[in-house]
């Protein structure tokens, strides 16, 4: 080791702990504060009148629980994708932080964090700050509509939700590219828009059928349909290899990851990005894998949870083996794909569904 190199480092060290607990102490000193103010507020109640609670602290930790725990998963699935890609490509993986590089995933997130967020100097300092945020937003909104039996909200709607929720996330790439005055970016953006508009159409055609099948909006009774009959997947095998190619496309993921193509593209709409936003941005799109994974499986494999949950994971594993199976492909071969194979098969499979419901 360069010995000259050892106090930078240790600077660079102290300074990523003083913000780690200055951000710890950020979050107690805002608890404490509000408990401060609870305790004040109760004080100022009348006698015999109900109390103003200022927080509902039960109803906050059921909120944040679930997001807390879709973000442990996010940083796990990226361990199980390295891992994965690792026993595929003959190599060694992850495995020095704990045991077989458990912690490997907190020890990224907290590089990441740790490093400084740039913002370049011709950027619009706006947009640019609040893209990645949208993403993780928008990606983590779409888990509301997870399929609970014994949930207090139900999305009556929830297919068409879904749809207008993935057709939404394409505004915080679209944000990023922008706003980040760069030709790559901007060019990852435009294929973005593009391929997530196309291959919406052949995913209409999907929901038209599970829901014409089912004979309702609802992921949680789609799921309960599959339980008392049969599983969507043999009347609709064709439709479900449809659907996960909609997917890969839809989640920027391999052989259709032509938004962050680092050959074409240097790293696409994010390569202006550093330190947390760039990290944000990847949980946002991991986040969407699982949720993908989730509906895939609630859809075409529904039942118990248990059930959708293995389902869940066999989908998780497959866009980690078409990734290191399968090369990338032309950006004008994707688009000939969507609109000249795609839409034929959907629109022809939607006419056999119409006509075997009807009979």
């Amino acid at each position: 080791m360069n010995y000259k190199a050892k106090p930078s480092l240790i600077m660079v060290s102290v300074e990523c702990l003083f913000k780690t607990l200055s951000s710890v102490a950020v979050f107690f000193g805002a608890s404490i504060l509000l408990s401060l103010c609870q305790v004040s507020a109760d004080s100022f109640t009348p006698l015999g009148s109900t109390k103003a609670a200022l927080v509902d602290w039960v109803g906050v930790v059921v909120g944040v629980i679930p997001f807390v725990g879709v973000l442990l998963a996010v940083g796990f699935y990226t361990l199980l994708e390295r891992k994965i890609l690792a026993i595929i490509m003959i190599r060694k993986g992850p495995s020095k932080v704990s045991y077989m590089g458990i912690l490997q995933p907190f020890s990224d997130a907290g590089k990441l964090l740790c490093k400084e967020f740039i913002v370049p100097t011709r950027a619009n300092v706006g947009p640019f700050i609040l893209a990645p945020a949208l993403m993780l937003t928008i990606s983590l909104l779409g888990w509301l509509l997870y399929p609970y039996k014994s949930a207090e909200v139900f999305y009556v709607f929830g297919v068409i939700l879904f749809m207008v929720i993935t057709s939404v996330s394409v505004y915080g790439v679209m944000m990023s590219g922008w706003a980040s005055n760069s030709k790559y970016s901007l060019l990852g953006a435009v294929r973005a828009m593009a391929q997530s508009i196309s291959y919406e159409i052949p995913m209409g055609f999907i929901f038209f059928c599970v829901v014409l099948c089912s004979g309702v909006f609802m992921f949680q009774e789609i799921s309960v349909f599959q339980q008392s009959s049969f599983f969507f997947f043999l009347p609709l095998c064709v439709v479900m290899v449809v659907w996960m190619l909609c997917m890969l496309a839809e989640t920027n993921r391999a052989p259709f990851d032509f938004v962050e193509g680092e050959s074409e593209l240097v790293s696409g709409y994010n390569v202006e990005y550093s330190g947390g936003g760039f990290a944000v941005m990847f949980i946002a799109e991991y986040s969407s894998i699982l949720l993908s994974s989730v509906m895939s499986a609630a859809m075409f494999f529904g039942g118990n949870e248990a059930l959708i949950g293995v389902f869940m994971m066999v989908f998780a594993v497959f866009f980690v083996v078409i990734r290191a199976s399968l090369p990338r492909l032309r950006y004008d071969k994707l688009m000939s794909l969507c609109w000249t194979v795609l839409l034929c098969v959907m629109l022809m499979a939607s006419v056999c569904v119409v006509v075997l419901v009807s009979v």
